[in-house]
């Protein structure tokens, strides 16, 4: 591991479903000083030996004197804080605070491609990248991809399978190709970017366990489960009309997922990370696709 010249780390969105895996890793890591930015009016509680800020979010005077002597951000809020164009602010607050570093909440697919633009909670994503690559020379940033979650994703149904019942809903034929990363994976990735700038600054860099196809995941599942499970289809066409829906409501973080699922299944593309990845450059070793499922399986049964 190089030696590390970014020492002091704030992590907003530590209660999150990515911050909450991410927190522990910094906190395990000695060179780190690690300080948590919460909202104001957030009940999330952590271990007392962790600094936390709380700041009204709306509030750019108050996000720049709490970010004043950090050398790196990492943001994992999710679609519903960005598309208020909270992230642009963050951004802006970071530069006036001379933040050295800013990891965006990228994780996921590669949101700079031009598809994304048609989807509007992912607006704000796209304010952020475009504003950190213009201020490159006022704060570096790092973009890290990585595919879908996919512990998270075997848990919550989120890729359409349903352990306990045995079901399987696959995206439009299931034969769509996607990357995907373990949570473990995940925050290796992030802690292992910090101590490699070499690698990382000023990139997007992408990180993957295993591309696959749900078809291959059914395998695996009816596999482990010594069962044949019930398939059902679904259209990411109508996954995207369904995203339409729901915006139209304001269900912003119900539509985000919806839209998620059909750029990543509608063959689009934005998930596949197969030759580009940097994981052996960042010396994160992979999982393989069997294991993940098996071990899904273990948890859910």
């Amino acid at each position: 591991m190089s030696t590390n010249t970014y020492k002091n780390i704030i992590l907003l969105g530590a209660a999150g479903d990515t911050g909450k895996h991410i927190l522990p890793a910094l906190l395990a890591d000695s060179t780190f000083n690690v300080t948590i930015l919460s909202r104001a009016d957030s009940n999330a509680t952590f271990s007392s030996n962790v600094k936390v800020i709380k700041v009204n979010y709306s509030d750019k005077n108050a996000l720049t004197k709490a970010l004043v002597g950090q050398d790196v951000l990492i943001s994992t809020v999710g679609g519903e804080g960005l598309h208020n164009d909270f992230g642009t602010t963050l951004v802006q607050a970071a530069i006036d605070a001379g933040v050295k570093w800013f990891i965006p909440s990228e994780f996921g697919a590669d949101y700079a491609d031009p598809i994304c633009t048609t989807i509007p909670p992912l607006a704000g994503k796209l304010k952020v990248i475009n504003l950190l690559k213009e201020n490159q020379s006022r704060i570096s940033h790092t973009f890290i991809s990585t595919g879908m979650f996919l512990n998270w994703g075997f848990d919550n149904g989120f890729f359409g399978f349903d352990v306990l019942n045995r079901t399987v809903t696959l995206f439009d034929d299931g034969k769509g190709r996607v990357s995907g990363t373990s949570l473990p994976n995940i925050t290796k990735a992030v802690v292992a970017a910090i101590h490699h700038p070499e690698v990382s600054l000023n990139k997007r860099i992408y990180i993957a366990d295993a591309t696959f196809t749900q078809e291959e995941v059914l395998s695996f599942f009816e596999k482990y489960t010594d069962t044949k499970w019930t398939v059902k289809h679904v259209s990411t066409k109508d996954l995207q009309k369904r995203g339409d829906e729901k915006i139209a409501k304001g269900n912003i973080g119900e539509a985000f997922y919806d839209y998620i699922k059909y750029l990543v299944y509608g063959g689009h593309k934005v998930c596949i990370f197969e030759g580009r990845t940097s994981n052996k450059d960042l010396g994160i070793p992979t999982t393989s696709l069997d294991q993940i499922v098996k071990e899904a399986v273990q948890r859910n049964n």
